[in-house]
């Protein structure tokens, strides 16, 4: 009989958080998935330390553990506060130890200086109400044909395909195809609305398959990722466009680009090493 997934990932009970079946991972059974552990973490942050006028411009997550799949806490320090910036810790914990930790800068918003900087351009992609639907468990999903990227992405040519981790991007396999608009219908934790700061937090991990697996598999598994970002986005849909991916040795980085309707958001930098599924 196949599971139900929750529309969240979390309950809340006390100062505890029961994970749901939507919050388990790929890799290893029992554990929770990188998207899960990560917004778990930025909604403690948001909540707790995010007030009115603040922006948090850098979230970063190092993915020290799997987390196992069973009730969790989550611990905060303030590093540093200023009248200008604030740098929060967060860690979660289980077993008495921690499994996954976040670093949050966030700092105030202030007057845009009036001599002009060059800009990144706004994304030349289509809109997604105009693109059909990849199905998805978690998101609203929109494919971005390859004849609309701006990079000149190809995968690399193969003789012969190795045994390996199977392929998890369906029609964004193709290098030329790695562009997508993404819209989440879930929450966090129950009861609390997704916010734009949190939305952005959940679909971050995605950069990692987008930016390290091949057409024929993902065989790196990430262990860490930054998101560096402006401002908040606008509206319900983010767009991430593969940019960068680099690796030798089992060790890789990659690079994503993301974007809502309005424009240029910031971007995800991922680090990530060769893994096989256990």
């Amino acid at each position: 009989m196949t599971e139900q997934r929750a529309d969240h990932f979390f309950d809340a009970v006390g100062d505890t958080f029961v994970p749901t079946a939507s919050a388990r991972g790929y890799w290893v059974p029992g554990t929770l998935s990188g998207s899960a552990a990560a917004s778990l973490l930025g909604f403690v942050i948001e909540r707790d330390f995010c007030t009115e006028g603040w922006v948090p411009v850098r979230f970063s997550i190092d993915m020290l553990r799997m987390p196992p799949s069973t009730p969790l806490t989550v611990s905060t320090e303030v590093l540093h506060d200023s009248g200008r910036l604030r740098l929060v810790e967060a860690r979660l914990m289980a077993d008495g130890r921690v499994q996954t930790r976040a670093l949050c800068q966030i700092v105030r918003s202030g007057t845009q200086p009036a001599n002009p900087v060059w800009q990144s351009p706004p994304w030349p992609a289509p809109h997604p109400d105009t693109l059909p639907p990849q199905a998805h468990w978690r998101w609203d999903m929109r494919p971005i044909p390859a004849d609309a990227t701006r990079f000149a992405r190809q995968s690399p040519p193969i003789d012969t395909v190795s045994s390996g981790n199977p392929p998890v991007l369906g029609k964004l396999s193709l290098a030329s195809a790695r562009q997508a608009w993404l819209r989440v219908d879930m929450e966090i934790v129950a009861g609390h609305k997704l916010s734009p700061f949190l939305m952005l937090v959940t679909t971050a991990d995605f950069a990692s398959p987008l930016s390290h697996s091949s057409e024929y598999g993902i065989d790196f598994v990430n262990t860490d990722f930054t998101v560096h970002c402006h401002r908040l986005p606008h509206g319900d849909w983010l767009g991430y466009e593969l940019t960068g991916h680099n690796s030798v040795d089992g060790i890789a980085v990659g690079q994503a680009a993301i974007h809502d309707l309005e424009g240029p958001l910031g971007v995800i930098v991922v680090s990530a090493i060769a893994n096989g599924k256990r």
